[in-house]
Parts: structure tokens; C-alpha cells; sequence
């Protein structure tokens, strides 16, 4: 034929048996997507396992705000010491902890925690 060239031609479907096609809805691939995750939502993470070390928790009132850009998380926590544990130390494990419960949790990356000490409780 004039004017049809063979790597022009479109893949031709192959013949699937009924035992393969089951096989591949069963294996069906990931459609792919966007997942949002609210700043709501990373603030509750962040305040719960603050919570989650020893000698701090979560203030009261408005314990973390979250500012989420893209893949990227800025944290301000709110947190209560048990007295008399050394403030800084408490921090510091805060700090780490959250980071690396928030970047489990959410895949994003944790840029940068501020902490601020509400109170000291006994």
C-alpha cells in the first residue's frame, strides 16, 4: 500500500483469556490522584503526640497551628511541662518526636517546629 508505514500502525490488542482478566481486575493499578490534608488535621496529629512524650502535653487552648505549604509543614506547638523537668530537654523531645511522627503520618516534610511553654503543671 502507498503512503502506510508499518511504525505508524497502532499496537494491536492481544486475545485475553477469561482466567487473565479476572486476574487483572483483581491487580488493578493505583488510579493516581491528589490526597489534600487540611492544616486542621496535621495540628491534631501534632498535638496528640506532643502528648506522646514523656513530661509534656499538649496546652489546653489552641495546643498547634500548622501552615502547610505543598510538601512542606511550619509548626507552632503549645505545650504544658511536668514540673520540675528541665524545660529545653522537654523541648528538644517534642520537637523530635513530632517531627517525626507528622512526617510518617503525612509524608510531608516538618521544616520547622516552634515551641512555646504555656505552663508548668504537677
Amino acid at each position: 500500500m502507498v503512503g502506510v508505514r508499518s511504525d505508524t500502525v497502532p499496537r494491536q490488542r492481544e486475545a485475553v483469556s477469561p482466567g487473565e482478566a479476572a486476574g487483572r481486575h483483581a491487580r488493578a493499578r493505583d488510579p493516581g490522584g491528589r490526597t489534600d490534608i487540611p492544616g486542621a488535621v496535621i495540628e491534631k496529629a501534632a498535638a496528640k503526640a506532643a502528648g506522646e512524650v514523656s513530661g509534656a502535653r499538649a496546652a489546653r487552648s489552641r495546643a498547634a497551628r500548622a501552615r502547610v505549604s505543598g510538601e512542606v509543614v511550619l509548626l507552632k506547638l503549645r505545650i504544658e511541662v511536668s514540673y520540675p523537668r528541665p524545660t529545653l530537654q522537654v523541648a528538644r523531645a517534642v520537637r523530635g518526636h513530632v517531627k517525626d511522627r507528622i512526617e510518617q503520618i503525612t509524608g510531608k516534610q516538618v521544616h520547622h517546629i516552634d515551641i512555646e511553654i504555656a505552663e508548668l503543671v504537677r
